[in-house]
């Protein structure tokens, strides 16, 4: 049973350790508004990448085909979706002071949904979580712990990292200054454009 749960962690870890949109999200969530909003945009992915593992463990063959069917057009819109996300980011007003302001309610829940959205907008992302239970080997028909903890600490797993992650941003923002973190943010803006036109122009080919 401690080598299911091991395995469970690691799956959430690796399964959101690889570069990209939301990596670069959290950490410009984290420079503009402080660690809470990075943490909320980790949530946010942390929810996808569980919603792949319990597709991964359960249903891949059902709505993996779905996935491999439809991938053109998710990266389409997904990519265009990614893309203006990161040109409001590099739009995005410069910051002036250091001090933040505590992240509401209302505000985490719109991290985590762009975070949410930029996770999603990448299908294959559900075959990477495949590999990674495969390789892993967790079959949950032949686990002996319970199958809803084995979710559970895939999703504390990925928050564990996108958490980790959200707090060395956090302690590199204290040592910037505000002309650095504004260069930082224009430059995260213009990546994740990049990562949106690199989606529209795969779906394209694909097509």
């Amino acid at each position: 049973m401690i080598v299911e749960f091991i395995k469970a962690l690691l799956i959430g870890v690796i399964a959101s350790a690889p570069p990209g949109p939301v990596s670069l999200l959290v950490v410009q969530k984290t420079f503009c508004h402080g660690r809470g909003a990075g943490f909320a945009a980790g949530v946010g992915s942390a929810v996808i990448d569980t919603f792949y593992a319990v597709v991964s463990l359960f249903a891949f063959m059902l709505i993996g085909d779905f996935f491999t069917r439809n991938q053109a057009w998710i990266m389409l819109i997904g990519g265009l979706l990614v893309a203006c996300l990161g040109f409001f980011m590099f739009r995005r007003k410069p910051i002036k002071s250091l001090k933040v302001a505590d992240t509401s309610k209302t505000q985490a829940v719109q991290y985590a949904l762009q975070a949410a959205g930029c996770a999603l907008a990448n299908p294959g992302a559900l075959a990477y979580m495949f590999a990674l239970v495969a390789l892993m080997g967790l079959d949950v028909s032949e686990a002996t712990a319970p199958v809803w903890l084995i979710i559970l600490l895939v999703f504390a797993g990925a928050l564990i990292w996108w958490f980790s992650l959200a707090f060395v941003a956090g302690k590199m923002r204290n040592s910037f200054e505000i002309k650095t973190l504004n260069r930082v943010n224009k430059v995260a803006g213009v990546l994740v454009v990049g990562f949106g036109l690199a989606l529209i122009v795969r779906g394209i080919v694909i097509i």
